[in-house]
């Protein structure tokens, strides 16, 4: 099934497509993930504990199917539903998807995310950057009811891209499955709840075109009259900051409603498009509703305690909760994860994630850049006290050699440690104005440089902050060699240009930050502008990572995946919106930014370290990650992991860069 702008080729066996490529495309990229089933129509109860009895709904098999050139048609049932998938090219070209649901039995059928989804399992699959940046793409999805839509970036820079707009019917959510590896799954649109009577029908139908970007697929997504866009100037507010947003559909708004579970809001009708203002006075999760011309959708928004409240809360319960104080332990004054359902902290040695050392570094980082604007006696303790662990039991002060875990433990090399520990110093630095702990620095990035930290791309360190602090220190001979390194350093980045290597993942968005950190900060560094040009490119593929959708969990935050599995309780793989790493994107591009002047990159990193605030609770809890999807396999996602682990970056970042005020 072929035109002028598309291929479609489908798996005669069960009906679904198996590839779509975009014509014209140099890279002849397929869209559908390899061993995906576009288009199958999911109907079983997910809770099967009691077998056959509960699951009413089983899995659709095809009954028929035919194809020509303009046309395909697939026709399913499960004995209790009939469906008819009818594919065809509109007008303008654009492939249309038709799903027409039809009750086969006596007692009414009822519909819902529960029971009831349509598979499209776009290609974002992770295999090597050069592979990635041509061949896979990052989906951005967003199920608001009746304006659902998908944008899906190719991974690298191109004005060759995929959009999807829901035209008739409605999505209220959306699940994973087979999301193993560095496969982020296949995509699963969950329908929103319809009941329907027996012969009773009802139709999802969808378009799906090219685009030239984030922009280009909100434009010619307005030409769909269930499509409706929301721009919020912020989707995470301080409390007392006022909820800001517009929401235009594709025809003028006349019949409009605006309103929240306490009831209607006022609104402003300006030159067609519906305007909101309202306040932000009460803490927690606030879904608004727009209605306009018949479609519904929302946004959803946040209201926290301002910048400094979340600091001091966080900060007090880290030191109560989650440093261990047992003299004579190998782990006194260490810094742990903390189980906030259980009321407990936690420690696995054997499970590198979950020892005293690595990401865990981020609370010591926090309060050792708290403290030097606040003075606190019982935080500064804490962070001494933490320091000694830390020289104790990760960082061997002879010899300069970062250790994984506790007891110097050198049976794993992981070359992120070392520069986090530098990051904990510097900052001591600051806070003390101990030169000893700028030599330790300097010790430090002699072994790192030595074991291959040369062209590795470490997250979460400032060489622009490391050198300057040599530079205050008046240690001039040791600036001078740490500048040699870095741009060694940065020297092997540009080297490799976007041909990025891979690390403890294939392919991801913080393997690009650091490339666009470590350049534009040496930009800074050096004064020279071929830097800022080099950072420019490495910000333009790190952008298309993050998502535009009108919620505090999804807007200018980027898609990962799998750290809820290595660092939560719940161990589940599959999309973290946010993840606390979420905060590196913010930090890349206020960078950027000092170099660019472009305001875009100060707006987007502010919005980004906002949205990464939903991780740390009224009372000072963290959380490692929220899972975003409805499902993913068989366990419900929708949920905060109950660990406080490692999110304490996002704050040491929204402190340091200043974005956060």
């Amino acid at each position: 099934m072929n035109n002028e702008l598309f291929k479609i080729d489908f798996n005669k066996d069960d009906g679904t497509i198996n590839s779509i490529k975009i014509v014209g495309d140099g890279h002849n990229m397929n869209w559908c993930v390899e061993c995906g089933r576009w288009g199958y129509v999911h109907s079983i109860n997910y809770d099967n504990l009691w077998g056959d009895y509960k699951s009413r709904m089983k899995e659709m098999r095809l009954i028929e199917f035919y194809e020509d050139e303009q046309c395909a048609v697939s026709v399913y049932t499960n004995d209790i539903l009939q469906v008819t998938v009818k594919r065809l090219f509109d007008c303008d070209g654009n492939l249309v998807e038709r799903f027409i649901f039809k009750n086969l039995v006596y007692a009414d059928a009822f519909l819902s995310e529960y029971n009831c989804g349509i598979e499209v399992p776009f290609n974002d699959k992770y295999t090597d950057a050069d592979d990635c940046l041509v061949h896979r793409c990052n989906t951005h999805i967003w199920c608001g009811i009746d304006s659902t839509y998908i944008n899906a970036l190719r991974m690298g820079v191109s004005d060759s891209n995929l959009g999807l707009v829901v035209t008739k019917g409605a999505f209220g959510d959306y699940s994973l499955l087979n999301n193993i590896g560095n496969s982020r799954g296949r995509f699963i649109l969950n329908l929103s709840s319809i009941e329907l009577m027996q012969d009773e029908q009802y139709m999802i139908e969808w378009v799906i075109f090219a685009h030239k970007g984030k922009e280009d697929v909100i434009k010619k997504a307005l030409n769909y009259p269930q499509f409706i866009y929301i721009d919020a100037e912020h989707h995470t507010l301080f409390r007392g900051e006022k909820i800001r947003f517009s929401a235009r559909g594709y025809q003028s708004a006349e019949n409009v409603r605006v309103y929240d579970n306490d009831g209607e809001i006022e609104y402003k009708i300006k030159n067609g498009i519906v305007e909101v203002e309202c306040d932000a006075e009460q803490n927690g999760e606030r879904r608004i509703f727009v209605e306009i011309n018949g479609v519904c959708t929302y946004a959803d928004f946040l209201v926290k305690d301002i910048f400094e409240e979340i600091l001091r809360k966080r900060i007090d319960f880290i030191v109560d909760k989650q440093q261990y104080n047992k003299s004579g332990s190998p782990l006194d004054g260490a810094f742990l994860i903390y189980d906030n359902k259980e009321e407990h902290m936690i420690f696995e040695d054997c499970i590198a994630d979950h020892n005293a050392g690595r990401e865990r570094l981020g609370m010591g980082l926090l309060i050792a850049r708290y403290l030097q604007t606040h003075e606190n006696k019982k935080f500064y303790d804490a962070i001494i006290k933490y320091i000694a662990f830390i020289k104790r039991e990760i960082y061997d002060s002879d010899t300069g050699y970062v250790y994984n875990t506790v007891g110097k433990d050198e049976s794993q090399v992981r070359l992120y440690n070392a520069p986090w520990v530098s990051m904990l110093f510097t900052e001591m630095y600051h806070l003390t104005g101990d030169k000893e702990y700028l030599k330790d620095v300097a010790k430090l990035f002699d072994v790192y440089y030595s074991i291959g930290g040369n062209k590795f791309y470490p997250n979460a360190v400032s060489i622009l902050k490391t050198a300057n602090a040599f530079k205050s220190a008046g240690m001039e001979e040791d600036y001078k060699k740490m500048y040699s390194m870095f741009e060694r350093h940065v020297s092997n980045i540009m080297a490799n240009g976007t041909s990025y290597p891979k690390h403890e993942v294939n392919y991801e968005q913080t393997i690009v930050a650091p490339a666009a950190t470590l350049v534009s900060e040496f930009a800074v560094l050096s004064g020279d502008e071929k830097y800022k040009n080099e950072a420019k490119m490495h910000i333009e593929i790190l952008e298309r990572f993050n998502g535009g959708q009108p919620s505090f969990h999804l807007k200018e935050i980027p898609i990962r995946y799998w750290d809820d599995y290595w660092f939560g309780k719940l161990r589940l793989v599959g999309d973290t919106f946010p993840h606390y790493w979420s905060c590196l994107t913010a930090r890349s591009y206020n960078d950027y930014y000092k170099i660019s002047g472009e305001e875009k990159y100060a707006k987007a990193a502010e919005e980004c370290m906002r949205n990464c605030l939903c991780l740390f609770s009224d009372d000072g809890r963290g959380s490692a990650a929220y899972i975003y999807p409805y499902r993913i396999k068989d366990a419900y996602g929708k949920v905060y992991d109950e660990w406080a682990n490692d999110q304490d970056f996002a704050l040491y970042f929204a402190l340091e860069t200043g974005v956060l005020k």
